[in-house]
């Protein structure tokens, strides 16, 4: 028969073992908890700019009517680009839309490829905007509207340049500096 000592000994193991079981049991649940809102819950990552031009050329697209315009001299293996835009842009939580104003306009030799960006995240990007056409209305990003509070934001339009010919996309693109209003 166990003595008294060996009883204690025995049941402050057992306590141990216990709190080291339960302090396992514990770290596995928060492991799966940070697993589930990884894979479930948190917002999508930003949408990537193709390296070549979209198939699909922008559905908002309307003409600008400046037809007349001639094209810009265009370096050999470069090109010549001219852009016309508004500094505000304003988003509808609602409808999610923004309205805006960007045209591509005829004289430029590059399709372009517009996003704006609000904190480093990507609340639209897009169709292949070729010359002659502008946009004063495009979509919001999927997971874009619940990122968006009611208010002004200082955001950024970055355009993307595009080979008309091979569809390859420049290496260089433009930020434009924009003031963002979100309503509902």
């Amino acid at each position: 028969m166990k003595s008294e000592k060996e009883n204690k000994e025995q049941n402050g193991n057992d306590r141990r073992m216990l709190v080291i079981l339960l302090i396992l049991l514990l770290i596995t649940l928060v492991a799966v908890a940070i697993s589930v809102w990884a894979i479930w819950f948190r917002g999508k990552g930003p949408v990537l700019t193709p390296d070549y031009a979209p198939k699909d050329i922008e559905a908002n697209a309307e003409p600008i009517g400046d037809e007349s315009d001639k094209k810009l001299e265009q370096p050999e293996g470069g090109g010549a680009v001219s852009l016309t835009y508004s500094k505000e842009v304003s988003i509808s939580i609602s409808e999610k839309s923004a309205t805006l104003l960007f045209a591509n306009p005829t004289r430029s030799n590059q399709d372009m490829v517009i996003c704006l960006v609000i904190d480093d995240v990507i609340i639209l990007q897009s169709g292949r905007l070729t010359p002659g056409n502008k946009v004063t209305r495009l979509n919001l990003a999927d997971g874009a509207c619940d990122r968006l509070a009611e208010g002004g934001y200082d955001g950024k339009l970055i355009v993307y340049y595009y080979d008309r010919t091979t569809g390859e996309r420049a290496m260089v693109n433009t930020e434009i500096a924009v003031c963002v209003t979100v309503v509902r």
